[in-house]
Order: structure tokens, then sequence, then C-alpha cells
């Protein structure tokens, strides 16, 4: 397949800084070199089956999407966030439902709950039990989960 090499260096470049779901770096070439774009006029665009193939192909080597979402799992858990919050988020970028799943149901064995007791002492003495249940659903815990803990 006959494709630019500004084209390949662009889509590298957009990787490393970002690190995008492959569906969003998809997205995002179809936009920059879309017809009647500046770029198009300059590399005659691509199609969808070549963006594929830049995807695939020429970045397989550099695309760790695993890690990606992996290091922003361990992120998101070293700020407190809940893993509900957390599933949102990665979902929000697009990213491989089946492997945000995985790498979640390993990354939170016993960890919500202790995450759950940390935000409750937290906020336990400064509002009533209702307004504590309410904060605590609204940061992304299981109603079940914080009955639990309360009780």
């Amino acid at each position: 397949m006959e494709i630019s090499q500004k084209i390949v260096d662009y889509a590298i470049w957009y990787y490393l800084k970002y690190y995008p779901s492959p569906r969003k770096l998809f997205i995002k070439l179809k936009q920059k070199f879309w017809p009647l774009s500046e770029k198009w006029k300059i590399y005659w665009g691509i199609s969808d089956e070549e963006i594929n193939y830049i995807i695939e192909e020429k970045l397989k080597n550099i695309i760790q999407e695993e890690d990606v979402i992996e290091s922003k799992i361990r992120s998101y858990k070293n700020k407190g966030k809940s893993k509900m919050y957390i599933r949102q988020k990665l979902y929000e970028r697009q990213e491989q439902k089946e492997l945000i799943e995985e790498l979640l149901e390993t990354n939170f064995e016993d960890w919500e709950l202790e995450n759950l007791k940390k935000e409750y002492n937290k906020i336990q003495w400064k509002y009533e039990r209702q307004k504590v249940i309410e904060k605590l659903i609204r940061k992304g815990f299981r109603y079940d989960d914080i009955l639990q803990i309360i009780n």
C-alpha cells in the first residue's frame, strides 16, 4: 500500500503525544486528512482501509493498548477514584470494553472496599447519614457496598 511517510509520521507523533485508543486515532487521522482539507490537498488524503493499515501494520510495535489502559487505571486508583468512575472514563476514551473489564477485575479485587472505607471516614463526621450515602454514590461507589460499610 502506497501511503505518504508524512501521514505515517503524523500518526506516530499523535499517538506518542496523546496515547489515544486505536478508535480515536482512526477518527483523528480521518479528520486530519479528510477530502477537501488542507492536508488532503498536499498528501491526497487516505481511505479507511489505509488508516486501518497504518494502525494495524505501521504502528503495531508502538501501540501498547493494554499498557496504556493499565497505566490509566493505576493513575485513577492513586487518585482514589472508584471502579465505576474509572470504567466510565475508559469507555469515554473508546477503549476495548473486553480489555477494560479484564484489567479492572485484576486490579480491583479488595481495593474497592478499602477505598470506600477511606472516603467514608473522610466525610462521615461532616454530614448526616443520608448525605454521606448520596456523596459516596456520586463518587461512583455501589449502594450495597456503602450500606455494608456504614452498618
